[in-house]
């Protein structure tokens, strides 16, 4: 299964340093729609294990398809894939255009899975800073963080997440 987003245009700088959740933590409420533009919950991240791929930056978009690519040779078809991507749109570019640009370089398959915001209500809630390196949760079915990272796919730290979901 491989989720290939990229970010277009615009970003959501949150507040404050990197905070990803700590293990054991349930995972911050959130909404987004995906690229057809069905509402979505962070809830529905519960009943299976989730790697869930986070990208704050417009140059991010090949360091998440690495990550989606590594989970095809470390994880299970099972635990579910997850793309999100937080924007703050300029006044003059609509969400429907960038969802627009965005589903031209995601494949139709995935455009259910992949999630953007308008607002940027997600890295709000995950408290993250832009960045051009990813952020990786591992979440289990219970939807509670059992891993994360700010880390590429190919990174020594990318062990704790696959390490996290082939339980």
């Amino acid at each position: 299964m491989l989720a290939m987003p990229a970010l277009v245009g615009g970003l959501l700088l949150a507040p404050g340093a990197l905070a990803l959740p700590e293990k054991g933590q349930p995972l911050p409420e959130f909404a987004a729609k995906d690229l057809t533009a069905r509402p979505h919950e962070s809830e529905e991240l519960k009943g299976a294990p989730t790697l869930m791929v986070v990208i704050t930056d417009k140059d991010a978009g090949d360091r998440m398809r690495g990550w989606f690519a590594e989970a095809d040779r470390h994880l299970e078809d099972s635990v579910r894939r997850q793309s999100l991507i937080t924007l703050k749109l300029p006044f003059f570019v609509s969400e429907g255009t960038a969802r627009g640009k965005a589903k031209g370089q995601v494949p139709r398959d995935y455009w259910q899975s992949t999630w953007m915001d308008k607002n940027g209500g997600m890295a709000k809630a995950l408290g993250l800073s832009s960045s051009d390196t990813p952020y990786v949760l591992a979440l289990d079915a219970q939807g509670r963080v059992v891993a994360s990272v700010h880390a590429t796919a190919d990174s020594p730290e990318a062990r704790a997440i696959w390490s996290a979901l082939r339980r």
